[in-house]
């Protein structure tokens, strides 16, 4: 087996896992932005190995980084430690100097790399909230309850999004 067809064995079935129309594996193609499942911008950044193939998810969020200052500052920095401790994943900056998340280590099932857009786009959408809802509150919690906070919200949002399916992914068929 070629890395072609590996690459296109692992990308069909991930569109087919996603619920996206005929066709959807093309938009998940190395470095092509995406609609996901929260209405994140999405990317998968791809390796093949020989006969197989590994992604790591993109996840955007609409915030430029130099957009943060004072408390967001302190707040992303909890959130990266949350992201990181409890998911093992990061939140860095795209090559567009956007707010990303992705996981630190390469996945190798497809079904992995569906599941962990879910998280991903969980994660994502409570790091948008807290920066842009709790970010206009001011305390003086710290970065320990903040980190907490953020922990326990994102558990709850990705319970949320699992009891809705089922325990299985929804099938979301939005592209760009």
């Amino acid at each position: 087996m070629n890395t072609t067809t590996s690459s296109n064995e692992f990308l069909s079935e991930m569109s087919l896992l996603m619920g996206l129309p005929q066709g959807g594996a093309t938009a998940l193609q190395d470095s092509s932005a995406f609609w996901g499942p929260g209405g994140l911008l999405c990317r998968l950044q791809m390796q093949h190995d020989g006969a197989s193939t590994t992604v790591k998810p993109q996840v955007l969020l609409p915030m430029l980084a130099r957009e943060l200052a004072g408390l967001r500052v302190e707040q992303m920095m909890a959130m990266q430690q949350a992201v990181m401790l409890e998911y093992g994943w990061m939140l860095g900056l795209s090559s567009e100097g956007m707010l990303q998340l992705s996981p630190l280590k390469w996945i190798e099932q497809p079904s992995d790399a569906v599941a962990a857009l879910d998280l991903g786009h969980a994660v994502g959408m409570q790091a948008l909230e807290t920066l842009f809802v709790d970010g206009d509150e001011e305390t003086d919690d710290g970065g320990e309850v903040a980190f907490d906070s953020f922990k326990d919200s994102v558990e709850d949002e990705f319970d949320a999004l699992l009891s809705e399916t089922g325990g299985r992914r929804a099938v979301r068929p939005t592209l760009h």
